[in-house]
């Protein structure tokens, strides 16, 4: 088979990972540069935001000579926020059009301008594939004829337990640490409750919605925060005696990726309790869960006092996480085997 994934995302945990798993799985794989063919600088920013100007005509009659050129079995529209039903409808005359999203583009927060060409096109497409639960019955109503579910992952390659140096372990290593995107929701008093207790927290997030969503008297006691990408979220985990996972109202997650990044990183996970987590991971068995800050507080400083049953717990996540099939190439081969049946 051979395969074109048209970028719409700008991290290399997204289509990038998708290109490698799938070359690694035998499978002649291209990534297309979307991204590429926008204006360069302020202009540039301004067409992917707007999803409009010439460097977006530009990147869709692209797309559709290097389909003709190339002749892929199935071409990838991830995210597919630059494609118009028209887009979607030529390259449908050459090749498979499949589609996935990792957010929620039927979400409470949904952006009307960066999603009006996707929802629009909906109807065009082949196949795709949903990140979340929810979003199976909506694609299927907006028209696509073949939808499935498909869960996020770990990548073998990146993530993957860490001894620290002793400079790094100065840098990175605490008690507890959260690493992403901060909502006005239940995580502000979780972490508040953290700060204030004598448990050594740190907060790996943008520092601009930190300091606007968190209490003052919280903020001076975590200190500054930062991003952590790539190599450093990786040393923030393991530097980490436990890894807090909190779940997006915004996009109805009742897991992310960061749910199997941390136990692949051999790192005990702590998450709030969703139905979904509680059968992917056996409670205090492969990872634990709270449902409100009392329990947090409570669990966190049991594990933090019972090493061995903390590293056991995280040892038991690793061996799940492996086991079960949840990296990225796993992934692959199932939207390998559904895109294959769709096709027939």
């Amino acid at each position: 088979m051979r395969v074109l994934i048209a970028q719409g995302a700008f991290e290399d945990m997204y289509e990038p990972a998708w290109c490698r798993a799938l070359q690694e799985l035998g499978v002649e794989t291209e990534l297309f540069p979307s991204h590429s063919y926008t204006l360069p600088g302020v202009l540039g920013r301004v067409e992917r935001r707007v999803l409009a100007g010439p460097g977006v005509l530009r990147l869709r009659r692209a797309l559709l000579n290097r389909v003709r050129a190339f002749k892929p079995d199935v071409t990838l529209l991830y995210q597919g926020h630059y494609f118009d039903p028209d887009t979607v409808r030529q390259l449908r005359k050459s090749t498979f059009v499949a589609g996935y999203h990792n957010d929620d583009p039927f979400g409470i927060k949904k952006n009307i301008l960066r999603y009006r060409h996707f929802h629009k096109a909906l109807h065009e497409y082949s196949g795709f594939h949903a990140y979340r639960k929810p979003n199976v019955d909506e694609l299927l109503a907006a028209g696509v004829p073949k939808v499935k579910l498909l869960l996020p992952y770990f990548r073998p390659w990146v993530d993957y337990p860490r001894t620290l140096t002793t400079e790094e372990a100065a840098q990175w290593s605490c008690d507890i640490c959260f690493a992403g995107h901060l909502e006005p929701d239940e995580r502000i008093g979780h972490l508040s409750a953290l700060a204030c207790a004598d448990i050594k927290l740190r907060l790996y997030t943008q520092p601009e919605h930190a300091r606007s969503l968190l209490p003052p008297d919280v903020w001076n006691r975590i200190g500054p925060t930062q991003v952590a990408r790539n190599d450093d979220y990786r040393k923030a985990l393991c530097g980490s005696r436990i890894a807090l996972s909190f779940y997006s109202r915004w996009n109805r997650d009742q897991y992310t990726r960061r749910s199997f990044e941390i136990p692949a990183c051999g790192v005990f996970l702590l998450s709030e309790r969703t139905e979904a987590m509680t059968a992917l991971f056996k409670e205090g068995v492969e990872a634990e869960y709270f449902s409100s800050t009392e329990e947090l507080l409570d669990k966190t400083r049991f594990y933090l006092e019972h090493d061995a049953k903390r590293l056991a717990i995280a040892q038991q996540g690793r061996d799940k996480v492996v086991r079960a099939g949840h990296d990225i190439r796993s992934r692959m081969n199932q939207w390998l085997e559904d895109v294959t049946a769709w096709k027939r």
